[in-house]
């Protein structure tokens, strides 16, 4: 399936199981997960982020707060709607998360 196709919702439910932390805003169209972790590396973690997000060409929503991270994506070239695309950013994000301290808030 390419990757600006929306995803079915049985697959967006079998792809999210494999995230833990990450959920679906209240309208399904977007995952959602917040970290926390110390002010400092809340900001390192984010420059991480930015980097993969270049390197993936597909970018996210970033709140940093003091001592948290919220991350937020859609793939706004499918009517903001999940595609394969909003998973793969999810998972290398998640799999970077321990390296930097980040917990699941």
């Amino acid at each position: 399936m390419p990757y600006a196709e929306p995803l079915p919702p049985a697959e967006i439910e079998e792809r999210l199981a494999r995230l833990p932390g990450w959920g679906l805003s209240d309208d399904g169209r977007t995952l959602r997960c917040a970290y926390r972790l110390a002010h400092l590396p809340a900001a390192i973690f984010a420059l991480h982020i930015a980097g993969i997000q270049d390197e993936l060409n597909h970018h996210s929503d970033l709140t940093l707060g003091y001592d948290t991270l919220a991350v937020a994506i859609t793939t706004h070239a499918a009517g903001g709607r999940l595609t394969g695309k909003d998973f793969e950013l999810a998972g290398r994000i998640a799999g970077v998360a321990d390296g930097h301290g980040a917990a699941v808030a």
